[in-house]
């Protein structure tokens, strides 16, 4: 389902720890688009042992392999990553960075406006392009990159 006309919106700035894990809305201007991906969201592993195959759920696209065979007799606990079986599913995804929009009595001397980077799945993406004013609905999550947190809307 899609939300439409969600409120309230919220300011970027007002962007923080209690925001994680909660459903937003904000408004800001497309600045950047990456390009089209594959995220992987299922993917089937074949068992060294016995040759089973099982399908694996990857939250968020991250790599997990099975702990163990689910065949009974077999348990076995070494697996390959078959990308090709039909049991591998992948959807769409791009990150594009949405600035914060800012009126004159807003902006303040020598600030370099707040972004944010958004995560766009299936039919979102390919959406939007730089300069486009956006209103974009989602949850708050964090990733992890060398140069600290980034906050994601997803």
């Amino acid at each position: 389902c899609r939300v439409y006309n969600y409120d309230p919106l919220t300011q970027l700035k007002n962007v923080r720890a209690n925001c994680y894990g909660k459903y937003i809305a904000l408004r800001g201007t497309v600045v950047r688009v990456s390009n089209i991906k594959p995220l992987c969201t299922k993917l089937a592993f074949v068992c060294a042992t016995c040759g089973d195959v099982q399908a694996v759920p990857l939250p968020d696209g991250k790599y997990t392999l099975p702990t163990k065979c689910l065949v009974p007799e077999c348990r076995g606990r070494s697996f390959t990553a078959d990308r090709s079986s039909p049991l591998t599913t992948t959807v769409d995804w791009q990150s594009v960075k949405v600035q914060e929009l800012m009126s004159d009595d807003q902006r303040e001397a020598g600030r370099i406006p707040r972004t944010i980077e958004c995560e766009l799945v299936q039919d979102l993406v390919d959406s939007c392009v730089p300069g486009d004013m956006v209103t974009i609905t989602g949850i708050v999550k964090v990733s992890s990159t060398e140069e600290g947190e980034i906050h994601r809307l997803r």
